[in-house]
């Protein structure tokens, strides 16, 4: 990752109102798709994100960009 994205890998660091998430990367493994592991700042939960060119499996959900699109996007932009 380059260092203007260096990821989080403290537990209980905030940034305001919540603790921030934690981040942390590994690249792809022979047939194994790339992953990035999401936990909570403030415990061990987490989130497991497999991704390709054209899907996305999240915590064991495989579905195509634009479905994680047309369900994730308008979350983001709630109370803007």
């Amino acid at each position: 990752m380059e260092e203007k994205n260096k990821s989080n890998k403290k537990m209980l660091q905030t940034n305001g109102d919540f603790f921030d998430i934690r981040i942390f990367h590994r690249a792809s493994k022979g047939k194994i798709d790339p992953r990035y592991l999401l936990k909570c700042g403030c415990c061990d939960e987490s989130v497991e994100i497999y991704y390709s060119e054209d899907s996305l499996e999240i915590n064991g959900v495989h579905g195509s960009i634009d479905n994680w699109r047309k369900i994730l996007l308008p979350l983001l932009k709630k109370n803007k």
